[in-house]
């Protein structure tokens, strides 16, 4: 059986029945032998053991040896970073920029993620696209319009430009073409957060301190009061969801904490406070590497600048979440340099275990994708292989556990790739 797009939902099998398989459940520090994984649909449906029959209808799958494993999450994505910065700040047009977010998410796919959770800018039109089949894609988590306070990482407009030329709508400043909205003040929040639910969002993206891109503001400036986050917080927790914040210094990781954020990007320069608050608030920590070990190379002098204080951070505040045990996501953040976005397990490994990245970027993903409660588009769990879950699969050639960095090497390691039970690559 060979091809991609190859499926088995239009009644012409039963289901898929994977053999000769060693199985990485996104939990387990050990691979299961011995088990055959069946799928159904779109679903995990169960497990055989070796030697027992296949069921009638099946289509049987030789794994090869190889790894069978959950599909990558991929928790800290754009695919706004089709766009280099040079890009970004020339207000391309939309349809444009569309045809860039299509290409990317069909090579992220590719990479073997069949999950992201788009922290912001994501254009509506490629996620309904996505949704429908009429690209190949992973499945989108969208946080639609990141959002900002004027001046904050998420103004992303020309200096140039003055006010009376930028776009207004509602008491928010809309950003290239709803990017970014920017809100100042707890009423504006609420309507930009609001406004982001209207339109789909799963979780909400605000900023919360400087960045290394954006042209107008510091990389350790503060940014939103506590009064404006909690407007975010309020705003997502009537709807059963949660906000994602961009922070990198402590001071704005523990206002956000202390106002029921639940998920900090970035946070390169963390303290033992701040770890050890949202170690016992519970919150998910969403670091990177690849985007600060491996940055484009058009990035500027300023941009570089503010590169090197994020970088200077990065070994402690690893660091500290291990000491605290934090509950760590995978991501890459990936900005104009999507084409090296997989190397983020090779990165990645200076700081952690490959059963600890492993779990990053399946399990603790999935668990993650579930804060967004009644907004969760899935009918089972991601990022796990048990009965019930979705259908979202790889077979890896070699052992991701001896040595996640294999992951990277995608072109000749990912021997299948799954998406809710459609296959998209398969060389077996």
């Amino acid at each position: 059986m060979n091809g991609r797009n190859v499926h088995f939902q239009d009644g012409s099998a039963a289901g898929m029945l994977f053999r000769n398989i060693r199985i990485f459940d996104g939990v387990s520090n050990f691979l299961r032998e011995g088990s055959n994984l069946m799928v159904e649909g779109n679903r995990i449906s169960g497990f055989l053991q070796s030697g027992e029959a296949t069921p009638e209808g099946f289509v049987e799958i030789d794994g090869q040896g190889g790894v069978l494993m959950p599909g990558i999450i991929n928790s800290h994505y754009h695919m706004i970073g089709a766009l280099d910065a040079n890009r970004l700040h020339e207000f391309s047009t939309m349809e444009y920029r569309g045809f860039l977010y299509a290409k990317v998410l069909e090579m992220t796919l590719m990479q073997g993620v069949t999950s992201v959770r788009d922290v912001g800018g994501n254009d509506w039109g490629v996620v309904r696209a996505a949704n429908e089949g009429l690209i190949d894609s992973p499945r989108i988590f969208p946080s639609g319009a990141m959002i900002s306070q004027t001046s904050g990482h998420f103004d992303f407009r020309p200096k140039n430009l003055s006010i009376q030329r930028s776009e207004h709508a509602g008491g928010i400043t809309v950003v290239l073409d709803g990017m970014s909205y920017l809100a100042d003040g707890p009423d504006a929040v609420r309507r930009a957060a609001r406004e982001c639910l209207r339109q789909g969002a799963t979780q909400l993206k605000i900023a919360s301190g400087g960045g290394i891109i954006s042209p107008s503001d510091p990389i350790r400036s503060l940014q939103f009061t506590a009064e404006e986050v909690r407007a975010a917080v309020e705003v997502a927790g009537n709807c059963g969801t949660y906000v994602a914040s961009h922070v990198y210094t402590a001071e704005a990781a523990i206002r956000d904490i202390e106002s029921g954020v639940m998920s900090l990007e970035h946070a390169n320069l963390m303290t033992e406070e701040a770890v050890r608050l949202g170690a016992d608030k519970g919150v998910w920590w969403s670091p990177q590497t690849v985007v600060y070990l491996h940055p484009p190379e058009e990035w500027n002098a300023m941009q570089r600048q503010k590169l090197a204080i994020a970088v200077e951070g990065l070994q402690r505040t690893m660091e500290l979440f291990r000491i605290y045990n934090a509950r760590v996501l995978f991501g890459t953040d990936c900005f104009g340099n999507m084409d090296v976005q997989h190397l983020e397990f090779r990165y990645r490994s200076q700081f952690f275990s490959s059963h600890e990245i492993l779990r990053q970027a399946t399990s603790n993903g999935g668990e993650a994708l579930r804060m967004s409660g009644p907004l969760y588009s899935c009918e089972g769990d991601l990022g796990v292989i048990k009965p019930g879950a979705m259908a979202d699969l790889l077979i890896v050639r070699n052992n991701p556990l001896e040595d996640v960095s294999v992951l990277s090497d995608y072109r000749d390691q990912l021997l299948l790739i799954m998406k809710d039970g459609r296959i998209f690559k398969n060389l077996l």
